[in-house]
């Protein structure tokens, strides 16, 4: 089928008339495999800003184009729609809910669609916005180059070199210094003696030595050879493996009291200056001791912090869901960032805001300073054996307190991911023409590497809001709407993103939610999830066209997740046309542990009284097509809940 017949006027998704190639023989497992080799592919607009949960950039495009186009496609049309260039979805109006990070708007306009979406998180709004809408690149690095400018000349005083003036900090590790409720006697938290540590592992920071361990009485750092399992200092020998720090508990080594972080008020603790890492010109990265000059930079840091309160962001952390900062001693959103951190992004929040600069060129200015936070807090640890700082949010969906914090120095100039310099690099290489990904050749029944060119923007609009009050259809009625609905067994994004929205806010832009998000609270958290839920989907089968189809993925081992989803369906006035599972989330990083879900189910429903056909397949059928695949038991229990809902809800 050629790329013509999807122009609106003629396309069958769009109408009662017939069932799509989504409803029919989708190749879901050939594009799972597309996914999962994907996750080595950089597509850049994504990397503008940290936001979670995004599915897979080709899953979204394969289900963008087998919902419009009909059943009877053949498998080489799809394929060659899929890898082309071309915008097959010109015209059409493609819709989203619950947009996130926004991945659904991105692969429908690059495949020629008119977009809307609301998200009732501010933060999406902002990352949704700078995707789609793109970016005056040359003004962009200019504004961007003079904002780095400033920062140096007022506070490259903050991150002093050592004698050695070819020498730039990098990395400074900081531990918390805790006093023992029971015998007053204080103490170091640590998990163990190592700073760093060359492990030869590929990707890893090369270093001269095998690595650098630290006494915790004189806190001497010791650079060892390979072999070493223990260091002598201050008159006694030390195991490197040994540590205060247990199983998430902090044990006296004086009277073997434990406590635990909440008790400790561990985020109020005195901060000790352990080590600074520093690159050097033509050699290895190398640590040091802190020196006179590193701690009279920390008091003059803490007497600019002091000037510039008003710009510090004061909103609570005591009313988040998740607990944990309030539980460590954190007060408020500020309260998670060193004075250094405060000094140096109040300052460049300020600048910007104040710039004579394009409106376009500000806001994205303002969303890249915010990227770069996930990178410069309290909370941020190290990766021992790589030698790479590990960015809040990037293992555990959480705030987690790390025993060994490591401050980035933010204004380096040719290192550390998650510098300014390199963060606003960041948003320069999203505006790349060219995107590498994969492809199904259907000659070789093979997966290859593949490219492609991302054109322009079309017409989009996002809001925010909540989709279970209103949904904005400015370009009409919808043709499809695709999304990833809020999952009853629930991560609390809004509390994470709180970090972000906090600095991001000024007087035109609140940082509040534009609506309680859907989780199941209450008495009764299946009845209210439902019901909200519910009347979301029902405002999206009124704003579609007359039988076209809503398609969204969803996954739980739970049953009470299925109960509230159905709940959900039928009050809506949904009927489920077709149900597949589709690889969509790796277990990596906090959410590999058993129990979790690698496999997406993705439904296709339609409204009562349209084409949909009753569901047959077994849970059985689907593991044999997926032969070669090793599916977990939490993955079989969703596939099976989910399967029984859909077959109960089908034609």
């Amino acid at each position: 089928m050629e790329a013509a017949a999807l122009q609106p006027q003629s396309a069958p998704a769009a109408s009662p008339a017939g069932l799509t190639l989504l409803e029919a023989e989708f190749p879901y497992k050939a594009v799972s495999e597309i996914a999962r080799r994907d996750r080595y592919c950089r597509d850049h607009v994504y990397s503008m800003h940290k936001w979670w949960a995004r599915r897979p950039p080709a899953v979204i495009r394969a289900l963008l184009l087998a919902a419009m186009l009909p059943a009877q496609t053949s498998e080489d049309a799809f394929w060659r729609l899929f890898a082309g260039e071309g915008r097959p979805l010109e015209g059409v109006c493609v819709g989203d809910p619950f947009m996130g990070g926004a991945t659904t708007l991105v692969e429908a306009s690059r495949l020629g669609a008119n977009v809307s979406g609301i998200d009732v998180d501010p933060l999406a709004v902002r990352i949704a916005g700078a995707e789609l809408e793109g970016l005056d690149a040359p003004s962009f690095e200019e504004h961007a180059t003079a904002l780095l400018d400033h920062l140096k000349r007022a506070h490259s005083d903050l991150y002093p070199p050592s004698d050695n003036e070819a020498t730039e900090p990098l990395h400074y590790f900081w531990l918390r210094r805790a006093v023992c409720s029971g015998c007053d006697e204080s103490s170091l938290l640590y998990r163990n003696l190592w700073v760093v540590r060359d492990s030869g592992r590929d990707g890893a920071v090369v270093r001269d030595d095998a690595g650098v361990a630290f006494c915790p009485d004189c806190l001497r750092l010791h650079h060892l050879k390979p072999g070493r399992k223990e260091i002598r200092c201050c008159g006694r020998r030390r195991r490197l493996d040994e540590g205060t720090y247990r199983q998430a508990r902090f044990v006296c080594a004086c009277c073997g009291r434990r406590e635990r972080n909440d008790q400790l008020q561990v985020g109020k603790l005195e901060r000790v200056l352990l080590a600074v890492e520093d690159t050097v010109a033509d050699a290895r990265r190398r640590l040091r001791e802190p020196t006179a000059a590193d701690l009279i930079a920390l008091a003059r840091a803490k007497r600019r912090s002091a000037a510039r309160t008003s710009s510090i962001p004061s909103a609570p952390l005591a009313g988040i869901d998740s607990g944990r900062p309030a539980a460590y001693g954190f007060e408020t959103v500020g309260d998670l960032f060193s004075r250094r951190q405060q000094v140096v992004f109040a300052t460049a929040f300020s600048w910007v805001r104040r710039r004579d600069a394009p409106e376009a060129v500000r806001r994205t200015l303002l969303l890249g300073l915010s990227n770069a936070l996930g990178s410069n807090n309290l909370l941020c640890g190290y990766a021992t054996d790589y030698g790479r700082l590990s960015a809040l949010f990037s293992g555990v969906r959480a705030y987690s307190m790390p025993v060994l914090s490591v401050e980035l120095n933010p204004l380096h100039g040719d290192a550390g991911r998650g510098t300014l310099a390199m963060t606003l690099q960041r948003v320069m290489r999203s505006q790349r023409e060219r995107v590498s990904r994969h492809t199904f050749d259907p000659s070789r029944g093979a997966v290859v590497s593949h490219s492609f060119r991302a054109r322009g923007s079309t017409p989009h609009v996002v809001a925010c809001g909540s989709a279970d009050r209103r949904l904005p259809t400015p370009f009409g009625p919808f043709d499809l709407v695709l999304t990833d609905p809020p999952y009853f067994d629930f991560i609390p994004y809004s509390d994470l993103s709180l970090l972000y929205r906090a600095w991001l806010a000024d007087e035109r832009d609140e940082q509040r939610l534009g609506g309680a998000p859907i989780y199941p609270l209450g008495d009764s958290p299946i009845d209210g999830f439902a019901r909200r839920l519910g009347r979301t989907f029902s405002n999206v089968r009124s704003a579609l066209k007359p039988g076209a189809p809503m398609t969204f993925t969803y996954h739980s081992s739970h049953e009470d997740a299925w109960t509230a989803l159905g709940r959900a369906l039928e009050q809506s006035g949904f009927r489920v046309s077709a149900v597949f599972p589709l690889w969509a989330d790796g277990r990596s990083g906090g959410h590999g542990h058993a129990g979790n879900c690698e496999w997406d189910l993705v439904f296709v429903c339609r409204s009562a009284g349209s084409p949909t056909k009753a569901i047959t397949v077994s849970r059985e059928e689907w593991l044999r097509s997926l032969e070669d695949e090793t599916i977990e038991e939490s993955d079989k229990r969703s596939m099976e809940l989910g399967l029984a809902m859909a077959k109960r809800l089908s034609g």
